[in-house]
């Protein structure tokens, strides 16, 4: 769609569209009044890396194959070229999603209102942070956007979970929710705005920190959530063919969106909980002061975001981002040359991915994976590796012990329901 097309009446109009689709998956499940099976299948898309078929009704498996149908027709090299970047600058891309991409979308006053409802963050500080980066790592990672591929899987995952939020939310009789004022829950709008910051944003915050990337990969980097988009969802109308209508997208969005509410606070301090913990001890001012860096320069208009998200006052932590910023004639961001800042923002970033791996998730989900030849790349410490490799093989084992369980459960209740 051509963005002199991207008006705010057109923008208006997206904040009454959801999700066809997915959302038809869901609404079957609770109209056939199958409660057993919504619980099953939720359980199943955020404890496992798999959809295993046997547990999955037809019209799931039907949603399955319409939302994998557009990945074949995907460039391979395009794809490739924007994976690299992240093969490249992964622990970097990471704290960009944390202290950047993250905290903007809760920045948006409306589009916010859903995940304080759903408690993503408020109960389990470092949960949202996870989720976050899973999806980024099973999509930017070689091979994943095939059509088996881990990132397809994880975004199918994605857009069943946000039907389900969207379906409670508005059959919520005892808190109802206000689609005049907010718009339907999880619109078309917030999507679109939510995808460019893995889109665009991202790009931004490589930018602040000296990351020069080529037009060539950022129209790579670009093409890949796009891919992501599609698979997701996003009405077709608010993609941007390049990285300079992503730009606009972006800042349109944030011109209407970007507002102070209390909700969008409160996300925020549990953010800064949640990194905290994969912090060191010594660092534990670093993310505010990283937030600070990205959303008090005047890209927002001149409005201060993390003031107006009341971020606490950056401490001496905030030396770190300014000295990449201010280095100048950077020729080898990393590697043997690489200048002292840039090599300290790695260790960091390194130290918070790492952290990843090692924090339990809750529950039985799946630890955070990071495939070995990334970890290899990024010289993830071989304890670390080690201890979450043990984690997933418990955990994977608890749940097909628990899935075993569940079958043999199913079977004797219809077995019981013959008989009768």
């Amino acid at each position: 769609m051509p963005s002199s097309l991207w008006t705010h009446d057109f923008l208006n109009e997206m904040r009454s569209k959801m999700d066809p689709l997915a959302d038809a998956v869901v609404e079957r499940l609770f109209t056939e009044g199958k409660v057993d099976g919504i619980n099953r299948l939720m359980r199943t898309l955020v404890e496992n890396d798999d959809l295993p078929a046997s547990q999955l009704p037809p019209y799931v498996m039907e949603y399955l194959a319409r939302t994998q149908a557009s990945v074949p027709k995907l460039d391979p090299e395009k794809l490739r070229q924007g994976q690299e970047i992240f093969d490249l600058f992964g622990p970097e891309v990471m704290m960009i999603l944390g202290f950047y991409s993250l905290p903007a979308s809760y920045a948006a006053r409306k589009g916010v209102q859903v995940l304080y409802r759903t408690g993503f963050l408020q109960k389990r500080p470092v949960r949202r942070v996870f989720e976050t980066a899973q999806m980024v790592v099973d999509v930017m990672t070689e091979g994943g956007m095939e059509p088996d591929g881990r990132g397809v899987r994880t975004t199918q995952k994605v857009r069943l979970m946000h039907a389900a939020i969207r379906y409670m939310i508005r059959h919520d009789t005892r808190h109802p929710w206000d689609a005049q004022e907010l718009g339907q829950p999880i619109n078309q709008e917030d999507m679109a705005g939510t995808l460019m910051t893995f889109a665009y944003v991202v790009l931004e915050g490589m930018k602040a920190l000296r990351i020069d990337l080529t037009p060539e990969q950022q129209e790579a980097w670009l093409y890949a959530w796009l891919a992501v988009g599609r698979i997701l969802g996003v009405d077709e109308r608010l993609m941007p063919t390049n990285v300079e209508e992503a730009r606009q997208l972006t800042l349109l969005i944030r011109q209407r969106q970007v507002a102070f509410s209390q909700e969008g606070v409160a996300m925020t301090a549990a953010l800064i909980e949640g990194m905290q913990a994969l912090t060191p001890d010594i660092l534990d001012g670093l993310p505010a002061s990283m937030i600070h860096f990205f959303l008090d320069q005047d890209q927002w208009q001149g409005l201060n975001v993390a003031d107006m998200l009341q971020v606490p006052k950056p401490d001496w932590t905030a030396i770190i981002p300014q000295a990449v910023k201010y280095v100048c004639e950077v020729t080898d961001w990393v590697g043997d040359n690489t200048f002292l800042a840039a090599k300290l923002l790695r260790f960091i970033s390194k130290d918070i991915v790492e952290g990843m791996l090692l924090v339990e998730r809750g529950g039985q989900r799946t630890p955070f994976y990071i495939p070995d030849h990334l970890q290899d790349r990024w010289r993830i410490k071989p304890g670390t590796r080690a201890a979450n490799s043990r984690r997933r093989s418990e955990t994977e084992a608890a749940n097909l012990a628990a899935a075993a369980q569940l079958q043999s459960a199913a079977g004797q209740n219809d077995s019981s329901r013959k008989v009768a």
